[in-house]
This record gives structure tokens, sequence and C-alpha cells, in this order.
């Protein structure tokens, strides 16, 4: 029994190395992104891997996880140092919004941080797929994202998940964070990677032949 667990071919060993593959990919993307400035590029090199995974590829991870850092580098950085910019401002807005009771304030920044997570949810993923120029990788996520609204809001249903089991249960807030740091990002994004699967195979379909199936544009 215990032979057969240990075989190469196992569903328990393949299912072992695709948890140890998540692991290195969360390890180097939190290294990665500790200067706040390279999540973006961080963030698109773990979708472009992941995307190899999915496929069955889950050997050599640091290796493809760095030419894929390198790779995306200037486009997520002009994608991400935007979008930062508007978390600051809609972080400041909100503060002091709570503090002078502006709703209209609120408002607005509510609205400018839901686009943000619109573009955020689909850039990176979409650059990590295909090959275009930051500006039409911000317009492709946005048409994406209003174009698949029930999946993106499940998208964000998952991710909204862990954060209120902290809400409401303070005491998991340690464990969580341990877990944020092994393994959290990457399986959340594993799970985002597969649910956008099928929305790119639609992209790619072709329009004079709905039932071929799409190739990658990657």
């Amino acid at each position: 029994m215990f032979r057969s667990l240990f075989d190469p071919n196992s569903a328990f060993f393949r299912g072992m190395e695709r948890v140890w593959t998540l692991v290195v990919l969360n390890v180097l993307w939190v290294l990665c992104s500790l200067p706040v400035v390279t999540i973006g590029p961080s963030t698109a090199a773990l979708y472009q891997v992941l995307g190899k995974v999915i496929q069955g590829e889950d050997s050599h991870t640091a290796r493809k996880f760095f030419a894929a850092w390198r790779e995306n580098f200037k486009c997520a950085l002009l994608v991400w140092l935007p979008m930062l910019a508007v978390l600051v401002l809609c972080g400041f807005d909100l503060y002091f919004a709570a503090l002078n009771d502006r709703f209209l304030w609120k408002l607005l920044a509510v609205f400018a941080l839901q686009l943000a997570a619109v573009e955020l949810t689909f850039v990176f993923p979409l650059m990590a797929r295909y090959q275009n120029t930051w500006r039409s990788h911000m317009k492709n996520a946005m048409l994406v994202g209003v174009g698949n609204l029930p999946r993106m809001l499940l998208i964000w249903l998952i991710w909204a998940v862990p954060v209120g089991a902290c809400l409401v249960f303070p005491w998991l807030r340690l464990y969580l964070s341990l877990v944020w740091l092994l393994i959290g990002y990457s399986s959340l994004s594993y799970v985002t990677a597969l649910l956008l699967r099928p929305v790119f195979r639609r992209l790619e379909q072709p329009k004079d032949d709905p039932k071929k199936d799409g190739t990658d544009a990657s």
C-alpha cells in the first residue's frame, strides 16, 4: 500500500507534487513582491507558471518563475504602478471621508476600488497568456470582466472567504497568516486560473467555427 502511494504515477504522489509546486510558487511570489512595486511582475509570473502547471508541467518551477518574471517585468510594472496609486489614493480618501463624514468621497472611493478590483482580477492572467501592450491588457481586462460578471463575482467570493474568516474568527488570523505565507496566494491564484480557463478558451474560439477548440495565444 505505502509503495503504491509513493509511486510517481499514483494520484497521491502527483497531488503532493502539485502542493509542493504551489508552496514554491507562493514563497517566490512573496519574496519577489516584498518591494511592493514588484507585485505586478511577480503576479504575472505566477499566473504564467500556473498555466503550465495546469497543463501538467510541474518541473523546474523556480526557473520558469524567474524567466516569466523577467519577461513580464516592464509590462506588468506599467500596469501595477497606476493600480497601486489608485489603491493608495482610495485608502486616503476613505480615511479622510470617515474623519469628515463625507459620503460622496466614500462613494467615489468604493467605485474606484471596484474598477481596480476588476482590473486586478483579469489583467495579470491575460498578460500571462497573451502578448500585448499594457494599455491593451488593461482595456481587455475591463471588457472581459464586464462580459463575465458571474464568474468574476465567484472569484471575488473565493478570495473573500479567508478575509471573512479572519473578521469572524480573530483567533484564525495567525494560522491563516502562516498559510498565506506558505501556500495561500498561489493556491487561490491556482483556483482563479482554473476558473478563467473556459473564459480564455471562449475568447480564442474562431468566430466562424464555434465548435472548434481554440489555441493558446501565448
